[in-house]
């Protein structure tokens, strides 16, 4: 399976099972019983070991969701069905029963409320420009959809998404939960606001995180003549030039030294990832007056350095989307890299007749972001990419039936089953999520814990309005650079120029306020060397 695949079709689902209960905590009636709920639970899924770590009750997030919505149908505000764009790639987690026995995320929400739930699904290449037309022409065919977690600043811009503080007030969901939610209260207001309002909801963990080949890495020939070249030992990088140091030592014939993206948009997450290490706590974007920093000095090591690592990936790197990526991975033509959490469920599974799925089943390991030293600190740095995140369609009629159903899928139960099935690319970024057997078994036990601890050390891509344009001009320059044309310097400078014409296009104030606003979802944490 390739990552391309599950974008246009998502993945096959794997049956997977994870026996485990809960002690009883209520008293239930026999008849509820008798459906498969836990004591004092009201909802959630049934039919399969451990649904009891997925039921809820009124006193819970989703089950406050439910309720909210029998009362909007009592008082007939609420439709027969809601309709949500998604990213084609994540239908499964929705509409594919997990694990054997279950029923779908769909199914569970239809039962309850009695409300049809109809996806449209799109590639993640043009997802955002039907969004766009929908917005912009007003033809409000959706309830919902879904994007790129950074488009939301555009999106709010242009009108496009509805205000979810109301709602959020009102139904109390769990996203922010100290226990059960995202990891950290930064991390919290990241994914789920802009501009200090609620207008998105986080489906997805797309913080790149580090894999790499443990058959290689553990190697007593590669680590003899590592340490004879390099004078240190083999092992997880911490720095970034560690992770060149290891590009060049494994980089040979029918073996790439990384597989980290350097082509046109996928590419940047590794630049933005390699560049916010580079001060402490943090390299930002721009100063608190708006001017940015890319052509500091820092910033053009960064770009130097990512120009570099060139000569260690493919000579196909520069044509590379993600599935050619994990397909390298897959087939041990690369070392490391650092992409989406979710090439460990992915690539290093098995098949239903337990063969292995493919050739770096058994041979994969992660380890936390490397970064920059400082001293006795270390700024390891990550970067959260894409990120599929879903909104209210300002022109819903039923904006409130809407919100309740992102609630529901949203809240760390459901989300933890949801995230848990194979059938799709929504990834866990939760604390429930973390600690669920059924996520652990989809993403290995080497893997979460690693998961968790990158989010605590990932800072945000730009999300407020322009960010498109800020993109597409860094991009531009890196590319020219990449491939020879100009050095990484000017590359730095021209991309630095573009970005003040930016925010002198889009009103110096308005912007100065959002950079500023942006930087309290920056992660503070700082490693010891």
């Amino acid at each position: 399976m390739t990552r391309r695949q599950a974008l246009k079709t998502g993945a096959t689902a794997v049956a997977l099972t994870s026996a485990i209960g809960i002690a009883p905590k209520y008293l239930i009636s026999p008849a509820r019983a008798r459906e498969g709920y836990a004591p004092g639970m009201t909802g959630g899924p049934t039919g399969f070991p451990g649904a009891e770590r997925y039921q809820y009750n009124e006193d819970m997030s989703e089950g406050r969701a439910i309720e909210g919505i029998k009362k909007l149908k009592a008082e007939g505000k609420a439709p027969d069905s809601l309709s949500m764009l998604l990213n084609a790639g994540a239908i499964g987690q929705f509409k594919k029963p997990f694990p054997e026995g279950a029923p779908s995320v769909a199914e569970v929400w239809e039962k309850e409320t009695g409300i049809k739930f109809e996806i449209t699904g799109a590639g993640a290449e043009d997802i955002w420009t039907k969004i766009l037309q929908d917005v912009t022409t007003g033809a409000g065919t959706y309830d919902m959809f879904t994007q790129a977690w950074n488009s939301i600043g555009d999106l709010v811009n242009a009108g496009g998404a509805y205000n979810l503080d109301e709602f959020v007030a009102k139904y109390k969901p769990d996203w922010a939960d100290p226990v059960r939610g995202a990891p950290t209260a930064q991390i919290a207001d990241l994914l789920y606001k802009y501009d200090g309002s609620y207008y998105t909801v986080s489906l997805d963990g797309d913080f790149q995180t580090w894999v790499y080949r443990t058959d290689l890495f553990n190697d007593p020939a590669e680590q003899t003549a590592y340490e004879d070249k390099f004078g240190s030992k083999l092992g997880h990088p911490r720095t970034w030039q560690d992770v060149d140091n290891i590009s060049a030592h494994f980089k040979r014939d029918g073996l790439n030294g990384h597989t980290n993206l350097l082509s046109p948009f996928w590419g940047l997450a590794i630049f933005y990832g390699r560049y916010v290490s580079k001060a402490k706590p943090n390299l930002y974007f721009f100063d608190d007056d708006g001017n940015p920093l890319l052509d500091t000095d820092q910033g053009i090591q960064a770009a130097e350095e990512h120009v570099k690592s060139m000569q260690w990936a493919s000579r196909d790197a520069l044509s590379w989307t993600w599935s050619e990526a994990y397909g390298s991975m897959a087939d041990l033509s690369s070392t490391m890299i650092s992409t989406y959490t979710n090439i460990a469920k992915f690539n290093d599974r098995m098949n239903a007749d337990g063969t292995p799925a493919t050739p770096l089943t058994g041979k994969l390991g992660s380890f936390l972001p490397p970064g920059t030293q400082f001293g006795d600190d270390l700024v390891r740095r990550s970067v959260i990419y894409y990120n599929i995140n879903a909104e209210v369609s300002a022109l819903s009629k039923y904006p409130e039936a809407a919100y309740l159903f992102l609630q529901w899928c949203s809240s760390t139960r459901t989300f933890s089953w949801m995230s848990g099935n194979p059938g799709g690319y929504f990834d866990p970024f939760q604390n429930a999520n973390f600690d669920d057997p059924l996520v652990r078994e989809t993403y290995h036990d080497y893997h979460v814990p690693i998961i968790r601890e990158t989010i605590k050390r990932s800072a945000p891509t730009i999300n407020f309005a322009g960010q498109t344009a800020f993109d597409n001009a860094l991009d531009e320059q890196l590319q020219a650079a990449l491939v020879g044309d100009i050095s990484a310097e000017d590359a730095m400078k021209r991309a630095a120029k573009a970005w003040r014409k930016i925010i002198r296009k889009k009103g110096e104030t308005k912007m100065v306020e959002a950079i500023r606003k942006s930087k309290t979802a920056w992660p503070t944490i700082i490693d010891k060397a």
